[in-house]
């Protein structure tokens, strides 16, 4: 952590436990842009969007479960999707390495909306790269 701390890849907390015991707990770099102050284990960041961890969880505890598996087309899920649904798979929507173009949140007021917009698309901005190198951790 230090060493992606000095090559500017990583800023933040860490802690480490096991059993409720602190493992390891160590701050580092800064507590905004302007690097004035040093983060310290009592920082509060603001929380920022979050949706996205719930919905990795989730999509974890299916597969678990055996319900998907994060390799699936979501043409799968959706078979009234247009033909690219064939190529994103349920990772792709999760590393946001689809491909599918930016919706005009101006317009939604709805899931449909969305659901609805996405069976217009009829084509990727780039087609997903599922060969992509990708690390994961798993906290327990």
């Amino acid at each position: 952590m230090r060493e992606s701390n000095e090559n500017g890849m990583y800023n933040g907390n860490v802690l480490v436990s096991k059993n409720n015991a602190i493992i390891y707990n160590a701050s580092f770099g800064y507590t905004d842009a302007s690097k004035t102050t040093n983060l310290t284990n009592d920082f509060k960041f603001n929380i920022g969007s979050i949706a996205k961890e719930f919905s990795a969880i989730a999509l974890l505890q299916l597969q678990e479960k055996g319900k998907l598996k994060l390799n699936d087309n979501i043409s799968k899920f959706f078979p009234e999707l247009p033909k690219w649904a064939n190529d994103v798979t349920v990772k792709d929507l999760l590393q946001y390495t689809s491909g599918i173009p930016d919706i005009n949140w101006k317009k939604i007021k709805s899931n449909k909306d969305i659901f609805e917009d996405l069976k217009l698309i009829d084509s990727l901005d780039f087609k997903p790269e599922h060969n992509m190198i990708t690390i994961t951790t798993i906290f327990s």
